[in-house]
Parts: structure tokens; sequence; C-alpha cells
């Protein structure tokens, strides 16, 4: 091993040179020490999870040491639920109250019976979509099991956990392939 790749290898271990300058120059930024080629599966916003490892902001865990992962939505509490169930159901009653004041609701029934069909269609077209972005950005947890317990990761959108977990989960098959052959 040249003085380059000993140094090279020293800070990789120590934390003091980031995986993404060590990957200069290889396919899908594998990390190539000491001939073992180590490729990045996923990396965004203070997760990176390689074959050999998941490093985080505060720490770093051997994929071997992994023996589950997991994705969860944040616990909504129940003063929420009520919260927003109250809002929802609240403004469905001012609305059929002032439909039905004004005798609007009473000359169109008809839209009562056609407000499914509409629904149906704005939602064909895109008009819904500020509701499901909102619920994309809805935060959920990306946690592991090692022997020590379990341990929260990251938190991000859904997309953004279900990629993570997903690139774990094929680093894990990668390291029992590794391991059993």
């Amino acid at each position: 091993m040249s003085v380059e790749e000993g140094s090279l290898a020293n800070a990789a271990v120590h934390g003091d040179l980031s995986l993404r300058t060590v990957a200069r120059g290889r396919h899908n930024g594998g990390i190539s020490l000491i001939g073992v080629t180590m490729g990045r599966l996923y990396d965004h916003d203070g997760l990176v999870v390689t074959d050999g490892w998941i490093r985080t902001r505060t720490a770093s865990y051997a994929i071997g040491d992994v023996r589950d992962a997991w994705t969860t939505r944040r616990q909504v509490t129940s003063g929420s639920r009520w919260f927003t169930a109250g809002l929802g159901a609240g403004t469905l009653l001012v609305l059929i109250g002032v439909a039905g004041a004004s005798g609007w609701l009473f000359r169109n029934w008809i839209w009562l019976l056609a407000t499914p069909v509409i629904l149906l269609a704005a939602g064909a077209v895109g008009l819904l979509d500020p509701i499901a972005i909102y619920l994309e950005k809805r935060r959920h947890e990306l946690w592991i099991t090692i022997d020590a317990g379990s341990t929260m990761l990251w938190k991000a959108n859904a997309v953004e956990v279900g990629k993570a977990l997903r690139q774990i989960q094929r680093a894990r098959e990668r390291h029992r392939e590794v391991s059993d052959g």
C-alpha cells in the first residue's frame, strides 16, 4: 500500500475524509482502498449508505452489525388528530350551513350528488396535488437495530426514507452474500 493510500485509509477510518473525496473517478461513487471497492449506495442530507457502512451526522454503523431496518411515521398525538378532525368537520358544516341558509342547496341539490365525481375529476387533472404534496412532506423515521438496541438514524419524507431503507437492505444482502460465499 502506498503512502497516499495509507493516509486515505487512515483518514477514512477516523472520519477525517468525506466519502465523496475518496470516491473521485470511481463507478457509482465507489471507494477503493487496499484493493477493496466499496460502493456508495445512498447519499442525501447527512445520511450515507455504502456497501460496508451507514454514516449519519452523529455516528457510523457497520452493515454487518445491522440486524433489522424499518421505517415509521412520527406518532401523531390524539390532540392533533381531534383538532384535524374537528377542523374538517367544522368546515364541512359551515359550507353546508351557508349553502342551505342561502337556499342554494335546495335549488341545486344535484351538485351534492355530483361532488364525488367532481373530486375524482379534480384529482385526475392534478387539482388536488397540493394535498398530496402536504402528505408527502410528513416526516418519516428510518430506524435500525444493532446489538446495542434500536436507533433512529434519520428523518425525511416518505420517498427519501424509502430509498435509504432499500439501499440499507441491499447492502445487508450483499454483506450476507460475501459472508456466506
